[in-house]
């Protein structure tokens, strides 16, 4: 048993073949947010999607005295790393043909229960190519086929997706955790939702981008969702002479800190940068409504 495999069973997690979703113990979380694997080289990975760090997790699993199998590591030798790094490959080919599988399945968002949903939070933007709906998405957790919203993820050496499962009148979300998944590798790619000249501008997930686009921006922007704070804290930027750039977390811990490292980061490349933060404890979509509402 590999050590995230050992560390996941021992946080209650559940292991999917390759990877275990546990919750992290460094904010104490109720619903699963802690993603573990192993690395080629046998080196424990660890990434919190509300953005808690690596020594975070680790000072905390070492606080439940579960880390004596870290103490004590010994890296494979180089014939077990080759098979490791070859199994990596397989798996990230196999996931590309399911996301591509899942977007060619996937059908135009207008007049869906996807578009029910999106305009059921206050989102009133056109929708962009960028976003589909699936009527019958598997969903690997609880072994079931959900209507879901299908996100094509942009920027990356493959092609991945992001799926948001709804209920079968696009009334909400899904009942089933986690709501939300990936599919592929998606860390530093982006969901486009807009394309205008003006500034690049950034924001966590999909609908809060989306919230931005309907109204809470003046001005016209090219608008991306990086889908979580570790997302935006990792985006790859365009290729292109550096310009105006707008970072736009959510109002809390994760999306602030993911705001600051991707701002670092473009400053240094010669982007322009300003930040946008939510008010603590929402998101953009929480200040669309409340503007709705108050119309």
């Amino acid at each position: 048993m590999s050590n995230a495999h050992a560390l996941t069973l021992a946080l209650r997690g559940k292991w999917y073949r390759r990877y275990g979703l546990a919750c992290c113990p460094a904010h104490g979380d109720r619903r699963p947010s802690l993603t573990l694997a192993d690395a080629p080289d046998g080196k424990l990975l660890l990434s919190c999607k509300t953005g808690c760090s690596f020594l975070e997790v680790l000072n905390a699993l070492r606080e439940r005295g579960l880390t004596d199998r870290l103490d004590r590591f010994q890296p494979p030798i180089a014939s077990e790393i080759a098979r490791r790094r070859a199994e990596d490959e397989a798996e990230a080919v196999r996931r590309e043909r399911q996301a591509l599988v899942c977007w060619k399945d996937s059908l135009p968002i207008h007049c869906t229960i996807a578009e029910t949903y999106l305009r059921g939070r206050g989102i009133t933007c056109s929708l962009p190519e960028t976003l589909r709906f699936h009527p019958d998405c598997w969903h690997g957790a609880s072994a079931k086929r959900i209507p879901a919203i299908v996100a094509r993820v942009d920027g990356l050496p493959r092609l991945a997706v992001h799926r948001t499962y709804l209920h079968l009148d696009g009334s909400g979300k899904a009942d089933v955790e986690p709501n939300k998944a990936m599919l592929g590798a998606t860390l530093g790619g982006a969901v486009q939702v807009a394309e205008a000249k003006g500034p690049l501008v950034v924001a966590e997930g999909v609908e809060t981008a989306l919230s931005l686009y309907s109204g809470l921006l003046r001005t016209p922007a090219t608008i991306w969702a990086a889908l979580s704070a570790a997302g935006m804290a990792g985006l790859h930027l365009p290729p292109l002479i550096p310009h105006q750039l707008i970072i736009a977390p959510d109002g809390d811990k994760a999306g602030r800190e993911a705001a600051y490292q991707l701002a670092k980061r473009a400053s240094a490349l010669g982007w322009t940068v300003s930040l946008l933060p939510a008010p603590d404890g929402q998101d953009w979509n929480d200040i669309l409504m409340r503007e709705r509402a108050i119309v």
